[in-house]
């Protein structure tokens, strides 16, 4: 195709893409329904495309199902056609570095392989399998009533006994009771194969087209596997893990491969049986070579009791090589020219069969994984940074799996736990910014998720995604039907759940308005609204640990009490003071000490009570103020004054002594013309007055008058009556929102 041809195509397609864009953005069945040529032309149109994508997707596989006429069927039918677009857009990568090669790009060097993942057939698994789990024939346990303990049925390559391995440590102060790591001591004392430390030439892998993997799903398969493997000395692991369906996790399948052979163990059907295979994983003698094992060191001892002796961790290999990229993908393209694929990184690997497809995917991740461990470890012997590989390798292979109820309290990388925090719906909180006054009901919601997927053997998000939590959150809804339509998406657990949520939401908003802290929801009512037997909060072992340490602070309070008793007995100034009741007084004398007897201690008593009531009394009577009158006879005074001194006989005057709590100020009463009150007063004090200077001190007395009106106070802080300064007004908050200016 001439340059000229291509500029036409590429110029028609743009223009195609921007008139279908255009068009899609309109409502397209309004204008179908105003005219009815419109209509008949859209269809046309339509009808025609759809012929030219049938076309094509039988031009690129004759095995491809027809699209039919229809917007719902169009739309099932999208994930398939996206599909082929993947596989056409990864051949476009394949025939470019191709061409790159051909250019000299890659002159001299081996050509990438690639994946090939465009088998379908078979590849439409049904939507809903059966649960694994309900096959197993030990029952899956997630009710976390006591630490995890190891599934060994023994213990091969030991240095300590099987014994020892499996005691219980005690409970230390952030450590809760907990099982150890049954081969911790092994993975520090014994030594690595001594080949690790010798730089070889690199030993390439089988041709990749010329092998197939090998299936192992029966006993015999597996028996007939592990003699095999007892013959390597470098073995390549990697697992395939799903999470989703299981509240903790299965492990499905295992990849393992020699320098010869490559197997796939369904670890599914051999899940009772895989325990012998720790014969050949705890053999210090036999190298393990995995990559980022951080987690497959916890699925193999927490679903399969399989622990590794021996490892040496790719991961940590590439990080001290200081390459750009440390994934497992980049180290095949790197260092084996094979470009694998991210398709079924996510994949649901308990389907059974396994499509060819995601066999090979299986496959390619130890295939190779030896020759690479070749060629890292002869660059890790010539910068001399092995003994770190092997060293953060052995941190990896001793990780251990812990329930979440018994992690530590701060948290380890040494110790995994499905839930690692004490309160993990916070981190919900602050990821979609909930407001605290609804933690209590996220919290709750979220304490329901958990046992419900607990119960079922459910993922969390299987039960109810994070989206949806947040939802119920957002909405409150009380009422079944409210929650059935709080978003698009409703899971099953919620559908058939929908009116104990709702009682959930209405009873917790009840407690929030009762209790304005929801940490005064007491924890013994969440146990019981979630269902949850209260005897599963606490254990014995911890009601026992919590009885101990009761006893031994009551024994050390004694202990000091008695020391106290002990060193006043012993001192010159204090002895014998201890012994005196806290009632009893002492006369001392310079040569004496008397006890005073309890009717004098009460005969002073009442003397002191007698003289401050008289007190009280007398200053009462000071301050009464006796009214007169300018027109009255002095004897009519008199028997005014008479009259108020025979105060005890008044009913209102015996409710005034009664408040012995009222503040009575003497203050001088202001004459008015009308009603003049007679107030004693002492006798005037002559001032010497300069006349002279009469109108200058009239003047100053008025301005001083008006001035002290308007001046402001000072702050004197050792005034009496002056609480301090006063703090600053606060300024009303503009409505959020709005444009607010400000003056000066």
């Amino acid at each position: 195709m001439s340059s000229e041809d291509k500029d036409t195509l590429l110029s028609s397609l743009v223009q195609t893409v921007r008139s279908s864009s255009a068009l899609a953005a309109q409502d397209i069945d309004f204008y179908k329904s105003l005219d009815s040529n419109i209509n008949a032309s859209l269809e046309d149109t339509s009808t025609n495309i759809l012929s030219l994508i049938n076309d094509l997707l039988l031009s690129i596989d004759p095995n491809n199902d027809v699209i039919q006429q229809g917007k719902d069927s169009f739309v099932d039918s999208w994930k398939s056609i996206s599909n082929i677009m993947d596989n056409l857009f990864e051949k476009s990568d394949h025939a470019l570095d191709n061409i790159r090669a051909g250019n000299g790009g890659n002159a001299g060097g081996p050509s990438l392989k690639y994946l090939n993942d465009d088998d379908r057939s078979n590849n439409k698994p049904s939507k809903r399998i059966e649960k694994p789990q309900l096959s197993f024939k030990t029952p899956v346990d997630n009710t976390e009533l006591h630490p995890f303990k190891p599934l060994l049925e023994y213990k091969p390559h030991s240095l300590q006994p099987f014994e020892i391995s499996l005691k219980m440590v005690p409970e230390e102060e952030s450590i809760p009771s907990h099982y150890p790591h049954p081969y911790e001591y092994e993975i520090d004392h014994q030594k690595y194969n001594d080949s690790i430390l010798v730089a070889t030439e690199p030993i390439p892998s089988k041709d990749w087209d010329e092998t197939e993997a090998i299936w192992v799903d029966t006993v015999e398969g597996l028996n007939k596997m592990k003699d095999e493997l007892s013959k390597a000395t470098e073995l390549a692991i990697d697992l395939e893990h799903h999470d989703y369906r299981s509240y903790y996790g299965i492990v499905c399948l295992m990849q393992i491969s020699d320098r010869e052979h490559d197997w796939i163990v369904d670890t599914i059907a051999l899940r009772e049986e895989l325990y012998i295979l720790n014969d050949i994983f705890t053999d210090p003698n036999v190298t393990k070579v995995l990559h980022g094992a951080f987690m497959d060191i916890i699925w193999l001892q927490r679903d399969l009791g399989l622990y590794i002796v021996g490892l040496f961790d790719t991961y940590h290999a590439s990080r001290m090589l200081g390459f750009p990229k440390h994934s497992l993908a980049y180290l095949l393209e790197r260092f084996a020219n094979f470009k694998t694929s991210k398709k079924y990184q996510l994949a649901d690997w308990r389907i059974r069969p396994l499509t060819k497809p995601m066999l090979a995917y299986a496959r390619a991740d130890t295939h190779f994984l030896l020759n690479i461990f070749d060629k890292l470890r002869n660059s890790l012997l010539e910068q001399n940074k092995m003994s770190d590989v092997l060293h953060e390798s052995r941190k990896v292979a001793k990780r251990r799996f812990e329930y979440s109820s018994f992690r530590p309290k701060v948290p380890s990388s040494a110790v995994f736990s499905p839930i690692e925090k004490d309160e993990p719906w916070k981190n919900i909180m602050f990821q979609y910014n909930i407001p605290a006054s609804k933690e209590l009901l996220l919290r709750r919601l979220y304490e329901w998720r958990d046992t419900i997927a607990r119960r079922d053997d459910e993922s969390p998000r299987y039960v109810m995604p994070n989206q949806l939590l947040v939802s119920l959150v957002a909405g409150a809804p009380t009422e079944p039907i409210n929650v059935l339509s709080v978003s698009s998406y409703v899971s099953e657990h919620l559908r058939t759940n929908s009116k104990v949520i709702a009682n959930l939401i209405k009873r917790t908003l009840e407690d929030l308005k009762g209790n304005s802290n929801s940490s005064a929801i007491p924890l013994l009512e969440s146990a019981e609204s979630n269902g949850t037997d209260l005897a599963n909060i606490i254990t014995t072992s911890q009601i026992k640990s919590i009885q101990n340490i009761f006893h031994s602070l009551a024994s050390e309070i004694n202990s000091q009490k008695l020391n106290n008793e002990q060193n006043s007995e012993k001192s010159v100034l204090f002895n014998g003071i201890s012994n005196l009741d806290v009632n009893t007084a002492v006369r001392y004398t310079p040569k004496t000490r008397t006890l005073i007897p309890q009717h004098e201690l009460l005969k002073r008593q009442h003397e002191i009570t007698r003289t401050l009531e008289q007190e009280y009394t007398d200053r009462q009577a000071q301050s009464i103020v006796l009214p007169s009158n300018e027109d009255e006879a002095p004897t009519q005074v008199s028997n005014d004054e008479n009259r108020n001194e025979v105060i005890t006989s008044d009913p209102s005057q015996e409710e005034i002594e009664e408040n012995k709590d009222e503040v009575i100020t003497l203050r001088k009463r202001q004459s008015q013309s009308n009603n003049k009150r007679k107030t004693i007063s002492p006798p005037a004090s002559h001032e010497i007055m300069d006349y002279a200077a009469g109108s200058d001190l009239l003047n100053s007395t008025k301005n001083n008058t008006n001035s002290q009106k308007h001046k402001k106070r000072r702050f004197d802080p050792y005034s009496v009556e002056h609480v301090g300064p006063q703090p600053i007004k606060k300024k009303s908050k503009p409505a959020k929102g709005k444009n607010v200016s400000f003056k000066r």
